[in-house]
Formats: structure tokens, sequence, C-alpha cells
């Protein structure tokens, strides 16, 4: 009886002990892990400063690389429609020209209804399309597609204001229409020519 006395006595005492041993054991164990997961946390939330830094920089980047698309690109149109002036034929205009007489010309757009291309391609000269003076140099605005007339050749063609004004690029108005042109010495009235541009 003593025996299990003193045991039960033994018991009582040590468990607790072990009890509070153990509970010491897991709060310990819950302060390394919250300290573990609040330095997590830091690192996280100095990844995603540093991420959020990164996306603003980006994001201030991309509005900087916007804007110097979309400035390349008017630059771009620019160029294009500098270009196509580039390649505009010039016309000397000379005592007794009006627009749709010079519009009407073989060698210009035979077609005197045609007389707006060459004032709208102008307007920096003509401000009223009744007046021109001779000397002024046009601009003759040219065409992507040719309706062939009567008595025109490749090389005529190509001499033409509206055309390349070369009579000896006619090659190239060949070369884009071998599918209609088979003898380059054979072309017929109202066939239709495409005019390759560069």
């Amino acid at each position: 009886m003593k025996k299990v006395l003193s045991i039960t006595l033994i018991l009582c005492f040590v468990v607790p002990v072990l009890a509070f041993a153990q509970e010491k054991m897991t709060e310990e164990e819950a302060q390394a892990e919250l300290a573990r997961i609040t330095a997590e946390l830091e690192q996280i939330n100095a990844d995603i400063a540093a991420l959020e830094a990164e996306v603003a920089e980006l994001t201030s980047s991309t509005s900087t690389m916007e804007a110097e698309y979309s400035s390349m690109q008017e630059k771009a149109a620019e160029l294009r429609e500098t270009w196509k002036r580039c390649q505009y034929g010039r016309y000397t205009v000379v005592e007794g020209d009006w627009l749709s007489k010079i519009a009407s010309m073989q060698n210009v757009y035979r077609d005197g209804s045609k007389w707006p291309w060459i004032h709208e391609a102008n307007t920096d000269k003509i401000k009223d399309p009744n007046l021109i003076y001779p000397g002024w140099v046009l601009l003759i605005p040219t065409f992507d597609q040719y309706t062939v007339g009567s008595g025109d050749c490749l090389w005529l063609i190509a001499s033409y204001l509206s055309i390349y004004s070369d009579a000896k690029r006619w090659p190239e108005i060949y070369e884009a229409n071998k599918d209609k042109i088979k003898d380059p010495d054979l072309i017929y009235p109202k066939q239709e020519f495409v005019i390759p541009r560069d």
C-alpha cells in the first residue's frame, strides 16, 4: 500500500512537471516558428517592395517606349509621304497653261478632270486653282495602276510624269505585269497594269 501511495505521489509530482516541460517546449518551438515566419514575411515584404519598384520602373519605361513608338510612327508616316512626293513627276508651267489643260496632257493624265490631284499636291504654291504662273514647277502625283491607252508602249508609259518620268524604267512595269504581258512589245488598249513603287 505504501508502495502504491509512493508511486501515486511520485506520479502526481512528475506528471505536472512533465506537462509543464512539454508545454514549455511547445511554446519555445512556437516562438522559434513565429520568429522564422516573421523573418520569411519580412523577406517576402522586401521582395514585394523590390518587385513593385521594378513594376513601377517597367511601367515608366513602357510609357516612354510607347511615346517613342508613337513618335516613330508619326515620323514614318511623314517619311512615307515625303518619299511618295519624291517620286512624283515634275511639270514646269508655261505661258497659257491651266490645271485641267496640264492634267489632260498625254504625258500627265490624259484626263482634264484629274486637275484636283495636281492642285492637292501643290497647295503650298497654288492658293487659287485658277491662277498658276509660268516657271512654277508642279508636282504630278503618280499612279499605282495604269490603263493602257491607244499608242502606248511600255517605255512611253514609264516616261509619263504620272508614272516614272523615266522611259528606262519600263522593265519594272513589265516585271510587275508578266501575268498580262506575254511580249513586252505587245500591249493593248484598256489593259490594266500595276505600277510598282519602291
